[in-house]
């Protein structure tokens, strides 16, 4: 039963990893679009994977929980951090990446709807350094994690 659940959490992160790849590529490369409507592209696919992302976030739970169950290793310190970090990556990562997604589009919609909004203004918001904090701690957490699941220190 182990190999199954560890199947699906396998399953889980893989798509974890490539829904929110797309979304982290994106936040990255918006900073060097200057076309606001090619932004609002990066945009759409971003938000197209929203929902596989929430998708798999919950496959590579149920996979990783039912394997700590079946592994017996629920009483081990590793698994519970694992959990933690991913947790603690989650509520981190969340409001950042959507206050800076979310004021993009605000910009976006405004000028849209024929708002003067200036190109200073709006390269400012792309120039946050939210995307790359964002990212750099998902990765951290994800070598953490990766690292504590693999050699199961303590």
């Amino acid at each position: 039963m182990y190999q199954l659940w560890k199947l699906v959490h396998l399953i889980g992160v893989v798509g974890f990893m490539a829904a929110h790849g797309t979304s982290m590529a994106a936040a990255l490369l918006m900073k060097r679009i200057a076309s606001p409507r090619r932004i609002a592209g990066v945009l759409q696919l971003s938000g197209a994977t929203v929902g596989a992302f929430y998708g798999f976030t919950l496959l590579l739970l149920i996979g990783g929980i039912g394997a700590g169950f079946a592994g017996r290793f629920w009483g081990q310190g590793w698994i519970w951090t694992s959990l933690a970090l991913l947790i603690g990556t989650g509520v981190l990562m969340f409001p950042l990446a959507t206050r800076y997604f979310r004021r993009i589009r605000l910009v976006l919609e405004l000028m849209d709807s024929g708002t003067e909004v200036s190109q200073d203004d709006f390269d400012r918001i792309l120039a946050s350094g939210q995307p790359l904090l964002a990212t750099g701690t998902g990765a951290v957490a994800i070598l953490l994690i990766t690292y504590l699941m693999v050699m199961k220190p303590f």
